[in-house]
This record gives structure tokens, C-alpha cells and sequence, in this order.
């Protein structure tokens, strides 16, 4: 039996390729709380983040009202305490009203694994002011796609001002010039994807980080030029080579991804980790088969391109141990959508000057992942990168500062509450903090 009261108490999910999830549910109460028939618009994200609009006419009045909430999404609890991974809530949180002048009991979204291993709306329960649960009946819900999102359907819940409406409606999208359109896309996608502990979240990895780039190119209509090191390529030697073959003009953009093991030297001051780069099980630690990320993002900064990221996905700690991998969980449908071309063109195209580097864990830490969905850090820039150019973000500015913050506390948000094994290989809460730097 299900304590729905214990939604405070539930625990939190650990969501795991961008995708996100849009409904319009219509669902109704026994009258208890003055509501007519309500629909709510909810968009999630797998990294567990969202948001819900819930839009209803009051009986008192009959005046429309429109409330904001923030999400979070949480596994049920069970009368003993554990963890019912067989319902998903959306909980709604910070009622904010955007139109009208009614009460509002906090409305909370109830997803039921199917046995297609979906999460699908279930039912819904909204908490009074004091507390007291009412359970809503679901009429009707829907998986929205982009084709969905009409006008008619969104100014249901958002005004003609509103940055959503205008993302999608109105606002004219920017061209590039000449200049911009000469813009060329360098990365060099290193992958250990032949190893027997972690080849598999890796390949995931590559595949993911190999999309999203080509991907943005191709939005962006720029050139893309990658070097994709795997497999038998995996080696220093071919990193070194594409790192010198690199020779990105002014304007351009250097991409650097690593995914495999890592490990710190405690002797060094180089809080970034080294790459584990051999390619023979023979072969020794370190040394000439080892490549400090710091000094790839020194390397790749000094060639002068517009924009640099070094981005690297592995542990920063004793190097005789792996990473963590944990189990996959079931996740929602994915609605498609698309993305705003004016937020891309000002993240990838700012004239500005920018280098960052960043890495999936502070010095004396491991990662972690799961297979479907790669390494926790990569996974977590990835959304934050997608969600940051769609057009359901409603900052008016994007920034690679904002994105790398976001990732990183996303990365410890998402693995709270899980158990990893530790670097004196116990096993202990998940500790892994994601760190990152720029010029």
C-alpha cells in the first residue's frame, strides 16, 4: 500500500540522451477544491528537472487561472519505507500564479510503469494548504510532439509575452553572416571502448557526444571536421596525432571529449585527471602511455580558435580503480521537439573569446554511469547543453558558464541517495563533483 503523504519523503530518482517529455493531461476533482475541469502541461527532462503549467477555470468566478509550478520527480514510498520504483510522481513545487485570482491546491502528477517499461500518466493528487490529499481523475492524456504545439494549445497556458510564446511564435530568427557561415566545428572524440569494464558506458558515450556535435553543426549550417578515436585506434600516439593535426582558424570551434579511465597523481598539482591511454594490457601506468587533460586544454587553447572545450569523463583517482557503474531505470516516452536557433547561434557563435575545461570528478574521486546512458557528467552536460538552446528555456541569455554550473550540480543532485563503491572500495554514498574552469 502506497503513503501518498509521504511525498516530502520520497525518494529521489536517478533519471538517465537528451529527451524530453511533453503532456497535456485534462483530469478533474470531486469539487472539493471550487476547480472545473483542469489541464496541465507538463515538460520533464530526463535528468529530472521540468516544469508544469497547470491552467483551469474557477466556479466561483469563472475566470480562467493559470499556475507555474517547478518539478521534481521522485519514486513512490511504500508503507515501510521503501522505495516503490513502480510510480513516478511529478511533484509540483513554488505555486507561482500567471493569470486569474483563484486558491490552488498543489497539484502532484502520478506516472505507473507499463509493461512496455514506460512511465504512462496514471492519476493525479493535489495537497491543500493543510495537508489533506484529493485524489483527481485523469480524462485524457497526450504525448506532445512538436507538430502539437500550436497556438491554440499554448496560449492555454502561456501569455502572448511569455519567452515561451515568443521562442516559438514570434520572435525572428537571426542568420549568420558570411563571416560565421566559414565557421568550422573541430572534435577529437577519444573513447575507450574496447575495455571490459567500462566499454560499454563509453561506447554509449562516443555515440552520444558524437550526435550532439554533429548535430549542432548541422542545426547551425557549419562545417564539422571529426576525428573519432576507439576501439584498436585507442592509443596516445593517435591522440597525440589528432591533437597536433588540429589547425582551427580564428573563428572556429575545438571540441575535446575523452571517456575511459583516469586517475590523479597526488604528487602533482594538476587538480584535472590523466587519461589511461593504453592500448595493451602489458602495458604499465602512467608515463608514456598517460595524458594530463590539463595539458591537452593548454595544447588545444594555444592554437587560437574562438571557442575550446576539453571535456573528459572519467575518475580522478588511484588508477588501478574503475568507474562505477550502476543500474538503468525506466524513463518516459520522448516527445520531439526541436531547438531555438537564436540561443544556439548565441552559445556557439559569441564573438567572445572562451575556454573551458572540464572534468566528471574532483581529484581523489571516481565516476560513475550506466549503460544506456553513458557517464553521469556526460549525460548531465548533454541535457543541460539541450536544454539551455530549446525553446522552453525562458532565459532571455545562455552561457557555457551557466551550462558547466548546471551539469555539475545536476551530477551530484542525480546520484544523491545512491550507493557507489568508494576508492577503499567500500561501499557508501555516491560522492563525485564535477570540476571546472575558464579563461
Amino acid at each position: 500500500m502506497l503513503k501518498y503523504a509521504m511525498l516530502l519523503l520520497l525518494l529521489p530518482v536517478c533519471s538517465t540522451s537528451f529527451s524530453q517529455t511533453l503532456y497535456e493531461l485534462s483530469y478533474h476533482f470531486d469539487n472539493k477544491d471550487g476547480r472545473g475541469n483542469c489541464k496541465a502541461f507538463i515538460n520533464r527532462n530526463d535528468d529530472g528537472t521540468g516544469m508544469i503549467r497547470v491552467a483551469f477555470t474557477d466556479k466561483a468566478t469563472n475566470t480562467k487561472n493559470v499556475f507555474e509550478m517547478d518539478m521534481e520527480e521522485h519514486f513512490g514510498v511504500e508503507d515501510n519505507g521503501s522505495e516503490d520504483t513502480t510510480l513516478l510522481i511529478f511533484v509540483g513545487l513554488n505555486p507561482r500564479q500567471i493569470t486569474g485570482n483563484a486558491h490552488y491546491m498543489q497539484d502532484n502528477f502520478v506516472f505507473e510503469l507499463s509493461g512496455e517499461g514506460y512511465y504512462e500518466p496514471s492519476f493525479v493528487l493535489a495537497i491543500g494548504d493543510d495537508g489533506k490529499e484529493e485524489t483527481g481523475n485523469l480524462d485524457d492524456a497526450k504525448l506532445l510532439n512538436q507538430a502539437d504545439l500550436t497556438e491554440e494549445l499554448i496560449l492555454q497556458y502561456y501569455t502572448p509575452e511569455d519567452e515561451v510564446f515568443q521562442n516559438l511564435f514570434v520572435v525572428t530568427t537571426r542568420g549568420l553572416t558570411s563571416e560565421e557561415k566559414k565557421t568550422q566545428l573541430f572534435l577529437v572524440l577519444v573513447a575507450n571502448t574496447n575495455d571490459k569494464k567500462i566499454g560499454k558506458t563509453c561506447v554509449t558515450d562516443k555515440e552520444s557526444t558524437l550526435s550532439l556535435f554533429s548535430e549542432v553543426a548541422e542545426f547551425l549550417n557549419i562545417g564539422f571536421v571529426p576525428t573519432v578515436i576507439e576501439g584498436n585506434s585507442f592509443s596516445k600516439v593517435n591522440v597525440e596525432k589528432a591533437i597536433n593535426a588540429l589547425r582551427p582558424g580564428s573563428g572556429d570551434i575545438v571540441v575535446f571529449y575523452y571517456s575511459g579511465h583516469g586517475f590523479s597523481d597526488r604528487r602533482d598539482n594538476y587538480a584535472f585527471p590523466y587519461m589511461d591511454l593504453r592500448d595493451k594490457s602489458y602495458q604499465t601506468f602512467g608515463g608514456q602511455y598517460a595524458m594530463n587533460m590539463e595539458m591537452v586544454y593548454q595544447k588545444i587553447k594555444s592554437m587560437g580558435a574562438r571557442l575550446n572545450l576539453v571535456l573528459s569523463d572519467c575518475c580522478n583517482n588511484d588508477p588501478t580503480q574503475s568507474a562505477n557503474l550502476l543500474n538503468d531505470e525506466p524513463n518516459t516516452r520522448t516527445s520531439s521537439v526541436g531547438w531555438n536557433k537564436n540561443k544556439c547561434i548565441d552559445l556557439f557563435m559569441n564573438p567572445k573569446r572562451m575556454s573551458f575545461i572540464m572534468t566528471a570528478a574532483k581529484k581523489g574521486e571516481l565516476s560513475a554511469g550506466t549503460i544506456s546512458d553513458g557517464g553521469f557528467f556526460t549525460f548531465n552536460f548533454r541535457e543541460t547543453l539541450e536544454k539551455t538552446v530549446g525553446n522552453f528555456n525562458k532565459d532571455k541569455t545562455v552561457s557555457w558558464s551557466a551550462i558547466l554550473n548546471t551539469a555539475q550540480v545536476q551530477t551530484i543532485a542525480i546520484l544523491n541517495g545512491k550507493k557507489c563503491r568508494q576508492p577503499d572500495e567500500s561501499v557508501a554514498k555516491c560522492v563525485q563533483n564535477p570540476i571546472f574552469r575558464s579563461e
